[in-house]
């Protein structure tokens, strides 16, 4: 049964990854959209991170025990969504996303330090649970993996007269994507997984 469930779990994640590639090709081929602000691609993104602060809200609230720190990472990713938003903010000011960010962290970090030493406690539980390490490189795909692999300076150097700037954003946008479905894949599975109980 447990080499079931790990084959199931390998088809399912497969099968979601292979989603980053679809939404490119359709972007690219089939809606010749450039992956603007509205393409399929940044749609997902922003879907993706809204599931995982939904998901983490709703563990906060039936998890008591982790409360803390499911708002603690419910509020970074809002913060996180905020910003794949700020297309819609900057309707109301260019680079106002910032202050959306910043005052949702301010919430989320304001509620979660009320309580210092029970935050800490469950963050240690959180990183500890196995499905920890795919949240941790999902968020490196996202934040670190695919800013330095989209450096115009590498896309320059390696395309040099050929160089066009959407081959640049559609390998950006597709390390992001996949690093936001293994996000919310480890999202799904820490809230799973059964309840700790807390010390």
């Amino acid at each position: 049964m447990i080499l079931v469930n790990l084959f199931l779990r390998c088809f399912f994640l497969s099968l979601a990854t292979g989603v980053a590639i679809l939404c490119l090709h359709v972007d690219v081929n089939i809606l010749k959209n450039s992956l603007s602000e509205i393409s399929l691609t940044e749609i997902v993104q922003e879907s993706i991170l809204f599931l995982i602060v939904l998901i983490h809200l709703v563990a906060a609230r039936k998890q008591p025990e982790m409360r803390q720190c499911n708002v603690l990472i419910a509020g970074f990713f809002m913060a996180m969504l905020i910003r794949e938003l700020d297309g819609i903010f900057d309707l109301i000011h260019h680079g106002s996303w910032v202050w959306f960010a910043l005052i949702v962290s301010i919430i989320a970090v304001a509620y979660a330090s009320r309580q210092p030493q029970r935050v800490l406690n469950q963050l240690t539980l959180y990183t500890a649970k196995p499905a920890f390490g795919m949240m941790l490189s999902g968020l490196l795909a996202t934040l670190v993996f695919s800013r330095l692999f989209g450096m115009s300076l590498l896309w320059h150097s390696l395309l040099q007269d050929g160089y066009v700037r959407e081959v640049k954003n559609m390998v950006e946008e597709g390390t992001e994507l996949f690093g936001y479905i293994l996000c919310l894949a480890a999202s799904v599975e820490i809230f799973r997984q059964p309840k700790v109980n807390h010390r």
